[in-house]
């Protein structure tokens, strides 16, 4: 394993859940800025067919996880609204990528950004007092 892989496995291995969803945000922003790079550069080049398509379906993956883990007993109506909200981005990416329409992946770009600043809010709601005290603890 490279040093960056090894960085990378030590954060998820000791992030918090919330912190856990939010890496996911962040890879499925990244995955979907890459594949807009893509688009804007050409699809007459093969590569960059391949890091568009390789990219959407990892965002698609991306998103399918965070749907499948919701529980609507514990969540309520948090995770339906979720449920919904992710099904039109992944629909929205699916038509995104069949008319390579950069204008549609900005905007599930810019709802994927707002989701992940809720979840950072959560988690400085959840977490931040209490590490906030342990570290005065610690002093």
């Amino acid at each position: 394993m490279n040093p960056a892989e090894v960085y990378l496995q030590n954060m998820v291995e000791n992030a918090n859940p919330i912190r856990l969803v939010i890496m996911l945000y962040d890879k499925a922003i990244n995955c979907i800025d890459t594949s807009i790079d893509a688009i804007e550069r050409g699809l007459e080049e093969t590569e960059n067919v391949k890091e568009k398509a390789e990219n959407l379906t990892r965002a698609l993956d991306i998103l399918i996880v965070l749907r499948a883990s919701l529980d609507e007993e514990k969540g309520k109506d948090i995770a339906k609204n979720l449920d919904e909200i992710y099904e039109v981005l992944i629909d929205e990416i699916v038509r995104a990528n069949m008319k390579n329409d950069v204008e549609t992946l900005k905007k599930v770009k810019e709802v994927l950004e707002e989701l992940r600043e809720a979840w950072e809010e959560a988690e400085k709601n959840v977490y931040g007092k209490e590490e906030e005290a342990v570290a005065r603890a610690n002093e």
